[in-house]
């Protein structure tokens, strides 16, 4: 899973443009809880080019905002398509990440 990890301060935004979920998610998780354990607990998802999310990898980033607001941080979303946004209003979720826009949205928001 090609996934992309920038720093803008204290905000790691990571890209990627494989599937949360299925056979990708092991490693996907693998790369955010190395970046969890270094300290990285304000986090903005770059969803512009991801190519699906399923259930299993929506449970996943409810654990890591939890884990991210324990340590007084927040996992935010931004570039979110129309069908994931889709999705996450219909389970509601809209309600637990803060989408935006854009990176420059989402790191501003951190402020």
């Amino acid at each position: 899973m090609p996934t992309k990890i920038n720093e803008y301060g204290a905000v790691t935004v990571v890209t990627t443009n494989d599937e949360i979920g299925g056979e990708s998610l092991a490693l996907f998780k693998d790369k955010v809880d190395k970046l969890f354990e270094k300290g990285g607990h304000q986090l903005i998802l770059d969803c512009s080019e991801l190519a699906g999310v399923d259930s299993e990898g929506l449970e996943y980033l409810l654990d890591l905002q939890d884990q991210c607001e324990e340590h007084l941080g927040a996992l935010k979303i931004c570039g979110a398509s129309e069908a994931l946004a889709t999705i996450l209003r219909i389970t509601r979720l809209d309600r637990r990440f803060e989408l935006f826009g854009d990176i420059d949205e989402a790191v501003k928001s951190f402020g």
